[in-house]
């Protein structure tokens, strides 16, 4: 059935190793006049790395099942003249995720309560 193609591309994205692009936080799109805030898990090991939106980012992940959370957070300290409260948000989500979800080929980070902090869109030209 047509139904079947999206499943079968969804679960053929690994969370590890794709480059993810942030689209949404808090529920809200965020600002495309920004740069893209972006995330890699490594595949193998327990580092990420990513752009914020302003400064490279990188630290830890740890997964277990659906739960999912990050550490060891750290950025350069570059000031942008757009884009610093977007950063802050994302790395603010990025410090509550406790869970994940991948459907039709997004990453949704969650908090404690399972609610969605944070979306990420597969980007395999990113990187």
């Amino acid at each position: 059935s047509a139904c079947a193609t999206p499943v079968a591309e969804a679960t053929a994205l690994a969370l590890t190793g794709t480059p993810w692009v942030l689209v949404s936080l808090g529920g809200q799109p965020v600002d495309p006049d920004v740069q893209p805030a972006t995330l890699v898990m490594e595949t193998g090991t327990q580092r990420m790395y990513g752009h914020a939106g302003c400064n490279r980012m990188s630290g830890e992940y740890s997964r277990e099942n659906d739960s999912l959370a990050f550490s060891r957070l750290v950025t350069t300290k570059m000031a942008c003249a757009k884009g610093m409260a977007q950063e802050q948000q994302f790395l603010q989500a990025l410090a509550a995720t406790q869970g994940h979800r991948v459907e039709a080929g997004r990453l949704v980070l969650l908090n404690d309560a399972g609610q969605p902090v944070a979306t990420l869109m597969a980007e395999p030209s990113v990187g």
